[in-house]
Formats: structure tokens, sequence, C-alpha cells
């Protein structure tokens, strides 16, 4: 046989298996696997696959399983294997029990093993719990993130439902920010603990959360020097943490005031009904009812985009819709509309799907927006439409209220 004919049989499925069978015939001390023995050994086929070993690719592997599985079992196969767990950076946030888990070994007196060295290291990710942060063995905590979580690109100083956020907890604050400041793409902060003289190159996202810590006074004399700093800023989302409609209005009418060009989009469905009542956003995502959400809003006319749900289709003269031609009149500039329906299992359904004489009423209604040449749209909240309005707007960051 030639070299050809010898891979043409080893790569044939049938030819392979009935070769293997003929040397378990013939057996171990047979001419025949003898000479197949000592080629294998030759060609190293004994030894584990070069990528089986190969970092890049493990690491690449690793990434698609849980962090907890890699360090308690792939870490033990082997030297190499062990090596690619411990250098490998999950792009994840650092699992909150882990924190708990620490707080609990100190508060029993033990030795914080060096395993969570390890661990802490492996995360591009931090959700800052500030509960444990900020509690008596909380030092020991920051001293192991401080220690071994560097180059990070995204940061969360969590605190529940806006409570205060401490200000023992601030030297914190400021040097893990130093620490990532140039790797960091997105921030969620509840106070205005930023460092004035360090710049943010590479972020993308800044998340305030409107709170206890954060009303008007802070806003105004804080976010132009937080600003200033995040050259590659895309996108500032507010957030009614507290869910007090006061403080967050107040923010928003002091934005409107002085930003009112940045004022792109706002989501309506934390509890933020009214918000274009109070900010001339362009895009307006989670309308439930025309009548509380939209009518006579001072803001009204600016909107361009707004997306509807329809959970009742089989009531189409609730949630304001009995006077949708009044209230749709008022907005003069609207260009898209994404309506989204829902069945009373509240499973999303299409149009078609709306059983007579719903489904006329409805496409009645679908034909009052094509006659005023305002389009029937998908994903209204996506991120290209908004860049393209904040584009069009002339700016290069923009608002986003939650």
């Amino acid at each position: 046989m030639n070299f050809e004919e010898v891979l043409a049989c080893l790569e044939n499925t049938q030819k392979c298996t009935e070769f293997i069978l003929r040397l378990k015939n013939g057996g171990e001390n047979s001419t025949p696997f003898l000479h197949v023995q000592s080629a294998m050994s030759e060609l190293k086929m004994n030894k584990a696959p070069r990528s089986i070993d190969e970092k890049t690719i493990l690491q690449h592997t690793f990434k698609f399983t849980y962090p907890h599985e890699c360090f308690h079992s792939f870490r033990l196969v082997c030297k190499s294997w062990k090596d690619a767990v411990e250098t490998i950076k999950f792009n994840r946030a650092v699992p909150l029990q882990i924190s708990r888990d620490i707080d609990e070994i100190i508060k029993n007196g033990l030795p914080i093993s060096t395993y969570f060295e390890k661990y802490l290291k492996c995360f591009k990710r931090l959700y800052a719990p500030v509960d444990i942060l900020a509690s008596e063995n909380g030092n020991h905590v920051i001293s192991l993130i401080l220690k071994n979580m560097h180059k990070l690109n995204l940061i969360w100083f969590r605190s529940d439902y806006g409570e205060i956020l401490p200000e023992t907890l601030d030297p914190f604050i400021f040097q893990i920010l130093e620490n990532s400041h140039e790797t960091l793409q997105y921030l969620i902060i509840s106070r205005f603990c930023v460092p004035a003289d360090i710049s943010f190159p590479k972020l993308k996202l800044l998340v305030i959360e409107i709170g206890k810590n954060i009303c008007v006074p802070e806003f105004k004399t804080y976010f132009p020097l937080v600003l200033k700093n995040m050259e590659r800023l895309q996108t500032v989302k507010l957030v009614n943490v507290s869910f007090s409609k006061p403080d967050y209005y107040d923010v928003c009418e002091y934005i409107a005031e002085h930003y009112d060009k940045h004022c792109i989009s706002a989501d309506i469905c934390c509890h933020n009904f009214e918000i274009s009542n109070v900010a001339p956003v362009k895009i307006l995502i989670s309308v439930v009812d025309l009548e509380e959400n939209l009518q006579n809003f001072k803001y009204v006319s600016g909107l361009q985009y707004l997306h509807i749900f329809i959970d009742y289709p089989k009531e189409p003269m609730t949630c304001g819709w009995d006077k949708y031609q009044q209230i749709f009149d008022q907005c003069l500039n609207l260009k898209g509309v994404e309506l989204d329906w829902g069945d009373e299992n509240g499973d999303a359904i299409t149009l078609s799907q709306i059983s007579e004489p719903y489904q006329t009423i409805w496409q009645e209604r679908i034909s009052y927006f094509e006659a005023r040449r305002i389009r029937i749209v998908d994903d209204v909240g996506n991120e290209n439409l908004k860049t393209k309005l904040a584009k069009e707007a002339g700016v290069t960051w923009k608002f986003d209220f939650h």
C-alpha cells in the first residue's frame, strides 16, 4: 500500500473499525500489533494533543464555564490548567457571595485563604457590596479587593434602594477608581465620589442613581466636574433608586433646563410615568396608559419615537385608547411607533393573533399612524437610534432616564 492508500484507509470509518478488530484478533504479541505500537510511539501518539495544554485555547474554553467550576475542578487537573485558570480574566462580576464568605471567615476568627486572592484577580467587573464594605470587618474585604482587582471595565458601588453611602468608604472608592481609570467602561454611582483629577478615557456609560446621596445640589455641583474627565462618554443613565418622585424629577427638571439637547430617551417602567412632563426626551419606552403617560404633557410635542405596551387588546377602549387621536395629535414630531401586544397570560403575541372584531379596531388605529406617515417600527429602544438622535441634536453624549 502506498502513502495515500494508508491514509485513506485510516480516514475511512468502516475500514478503521475493521483494522482495530484485526489487531485485537492478532493479540498484543502479534507482529502487526508490534509494528503499529512502534509507529504510534515514534509519532508520540501516547502523548496528550498539544492543544490540551495551550493556554489561550484553554482560557477561551473556560470562559464558557462557571468561574467556581474552573477553580474547584479544572484548576486541579494539571499545572498548565492551573496556570490557565489562575491567569484568566472573566468579563463578569465577582459573585456577591464571595464578599459574604470572606466576612463569615473573619467573624469565625479563621485566616483568609490565598484562594480568595487568586479568585478575585480573575474578574474584570466588580459589584462592590456597600453593606459588607461598611461593616465591622469591611476593611479586610476592602484590602483584598484593592490588592487583587485592577484594570476593571465595570464598577458598581451597590447600595440597596438608595441607602446613604457612608463617607468612610470614600478612600476605597477613590482608590479602586484610580486602579482602573484607564480601562473602566461602565461606572454606576450613588454618590459623586469620583476623583476630579483623574481621567477616564474609555468610559462609555455612567449610571447615576438618584436617591438620598444625590439630589439637585449635588448634581449641580459635581456633575460638571465628573463630566470633564470622561472624554468618550456616550450615555448618562439616570436611575430613580429611592422611588422618590420629587427628588428624581427635581434633578430631571434641572437637566431639562441646562442640558436639554442631551435629553434623548426615557423608559417609564420604573415609576417615572410623567417624565414627558419633566424632560424633553425624543424616545419614550414602556408606555402603557396613553392618558397617564402622554396627555397634555409639557414635552409631548417633541417626542419622535414611542414604544407602547398593549396588554389588553380585547379591551381596546382602556388605557386612554378611547381618545388616542386626541392624544397622539399632540405628538407633532412623531416619526415611529412600536406596538408590543400581549395576551391575558402576559405572553407576547402579534396583531394577526388577535381575534375579530378587535383586530379590525387595532388595524384602524394603525391606519391612523400611516395616514400621518408615522411608521410602525421595531426595537425603538436600540442604541443605534439613540446615538443617531443625539448626533442630530449636535451632542456627543446623551441622557437616558430610568
